[in-house]
């Protein structure tokens, strides 16, 4: 059997666990494996000291390029398919010209970081005849799933409302303010790189498209003048680093036991590799959660409606207490109940088993059913090993059913409430998606 052929954009943690190893048969032990009916013939990555270092640990010959190199790259490798888990500003670009160059790509959510980048992809798909699917795990969790039924099958009758909060704790939260996700040019904020999840899975629960959309959005904890900022007696931000960590909040609670003080970054992210990022975060410019360059926000509140009439109202805080989500879906019929305290830890593979879960129906009228989901093992809550699935092998007959499986118009929805969120808040204003896409864009 020929194998399917993979080159890859981004040895990001993502595009490692997630995408290559799983490929390549480097994956969990009771995760799936693709190695005999796929391979990766190439990587492109702007840091070679850490692709090189990635092959010499997984004991892997594979061509890698340099991001200008992308078009050398397809010619000589020749893949089926390309692989986008870079950062979110260059999705676009690969994703381009990939489908240009006739291959059908998967990117890693979100598909693109504003709406001027959407259209692109989308002309791009339209000339090329080749097919885009955007990751989206979050709809492959056992209980979403099961929700997900619940609800086609009309339990709660005509869905009238969503209510949905999303919380990140302070370890979580906060990784994103040293990382390149604080700049607005390289992920479209939090709303877009973070948000976009959250829409997806709301967009797909309730199956129909928003169409407009009204927003604050505010950064509160982090940036020059962010509330956990500490300053000297006489009120003013510490001068010297090192002093200002020695008082921070989220160092000490997170960092100060394994990292020292005057280390310049903070190791934010899980690698058992161990893998060096001195490409994209060179030791000679060092971050901190204060920085004058943070541009986004960390504190969202929305209202979207739907075409079908429904209404969703959202909030998302990156610096919590807790971890996780609250959701409440109201229908014609009744209401159900869903809600998650998770382990931040984002690939999941320290602890690979999840605990049961579910959702609680309460009918219109009185009485109360507690839907129970069980336990699967793999990251994200079990999605993992299932959207891989889908991904690399065959979709399944479930995930036809559901469906399950996220294409370019599914991505551009996202992104476009991710764009209209800060254009809202920004603007006052309310703000149409068909303003920000053209054409047709249901979900």
């Amino acid at each position: 059997m020929k194998k399917k052929r993979y080159a890859i954009c981004g040895l990001s943690v993502r595009g490692m666990y997630h995408f290559m190893n799983p490929i390549r048969g480097l994956g969990h032990a009771d995760g799936p494996n693709f190695s005999d009916t796929s391979e990766i013939v190439g990587i492109l990555d702007i840091d070679m000291p850490r692709v090189e270092q990635y092959l010499s640990i997984t004991n892997g010959d594979i061509p890698h390029y340099l991001p200008d190199d992308f078009g050398k790259m397809i010619a000589e490798t020749r893949p089926d398919v390309v692989l986008v888990a870079s950062p979110d500003y260059s999705h676009a670009r690969y994703i381009v010209a990939g489908l240009d160059a006739g291959c059908d790509v998967i990117v890693e959510k979100p598909m693109a970081i504003n709406c001027a980048q959407v259209r692109e992809i989308q002309a791009a798909e339209a000339r090329s005849g080749r097919a885009l699917r955007v990751a989206f795990n979050y709809r492959y969790p056992p209980a979403h799933k099961q929700l997900k039924r619940f609800l086609m099958e009309g339990n709660i009758g005509r869905v009238t409302n969503v209510e949905f909060t999303y919380n990140l704790d302070t370890n979580h939260g906060s990784s994103y303010f040293y990382r390149w996700n604080r700049e607005r040019d390289k992920s479209g904020g939090l709303c877009i790189h973070k948000c976009c999840h959250h829409f997806d899975l709301v967009n797909w629960f309730v199956g129909d498209t928003p169409v407009e959309l009204f927003s604050f959005v505010k950064l509160n904890y982090y940036g020059a003048d962010g509330a956990l900022r500490p300053r000297d007696e006489q009120g003013r931000p510490y001068e010297d680093h090192r002093e200002e960590r020695r008082h921070c909040p989220v160092f000490e609670k997170h960092y100060s036991k394994k990292i020292r003080v005057d280390k310049p970054v903070p190791n934010t992210g899980w690698d058992k590799y161990k893998l060096p990022l001195e490409a994209q975060y060179p030791s000679s410019k060092p971050r901190w959660i204060y920085d004058k360059a943070i541009d986004i926000e960390d504190t969202i509140s929305m209202t979207a409606r739907y075409k079908g009439g429904a209404s969703l109202s959202y909030s998302c805080n990156f610096c919590t207490p807790w971890e996780g989500f609250v959701l409440g879906i109201n229908g014609t019929k009744g209401r159900v109940e869903m809600s998650n305290h998770s382990n931040p830890d984002p690939t999941g593979v320290t602890d690979p088993a999840q605990t049961a879960s579910g959702f609680t129906f309460f009918p219109l009228f009185g009485g109360k059913e507690v839907i129970t989901v069980p336990a699967v093992a793999g990251g994200h809550g079990g999605a993992d090993y299932a959207i891989q699935r889908d991904l690399f092998g065959e979709v399944c007959e479930e995930s036809k059913e559901l469906k399950l499986v996220a294409g370019t118009a599914a991505g551009a929805v996202s992104v476009a409430m991710g764009e209209a969120v800060w254009r809202s808040s920004k603007d006052k204003r309310l703000i149409n998606l068909d303003d920000l896409l053209s054409g047709k864009y249901d979900a």
